[in-house]
């Protein structure tokens, strides 16, 4: 019932994936973190606008760009759109409480800092999307 998200994938500026949940064991998670980059960049290219969303038949990579991370989500096209999209944006707001700005700043591109990330989303997402659904209650925009 609460299995909104199938992935989730946070991705530097350079292509290095920091922290990655993906469902499928068959999907090596640097080489889509690099993929996803890459794509990015060139519809970036292309039209000048950040690539913020991919769709298949059944399956939608919603992604989001800040402070020089990727931030991707995967869902079924069967969920709502705008609670995928307040998940994503409540992981960035996880992400940017627990590694502040000042902090990544200084970063030196090694991802031992993040040693710890991939079980903190995988801990959270179950009651991320509890929160959402039944403490939060904000109206949808």
């Amino acid at each position: 019932m609460f299995d909104v998200l199938k992935d989730i994938l946070i991705v530097s500026e350079s292509g290095k994936v920091i922290a990655s949940k993906i469902t499928n064991p068959q999907i090596e998670d640097q080489l889509f973190g690099m993929l996803i980059t890459a794509v990015s960049s060139y519809a970036q290219e292309i039209t000048h606008q950040d690539l913020n969303c991919l769709e298949f038949s059944n399956l939608r990579f919603d992604i989001k760009k800040k402070n020089g991370f990727l931030f991707l989500v995967s869902s079924s096209r069967q969920i709502k759109h705008k609670k995928v999209l307040r998940i994503l944006e409540h992981i960035i707001e996880l992400f940017f409480q627990r590694y502040p700005t000042d902090e990544l700043n200084n970063w030196d591109g090694s991802i031992n800092i993040f040693h710890d990330l991939e079980d903190y989303i995988t801990k959270t997402r179950d009651e991320l999307i509890i929160e959402l659904i039944f403490k939060k209650k904000t109206p949808v925009q």
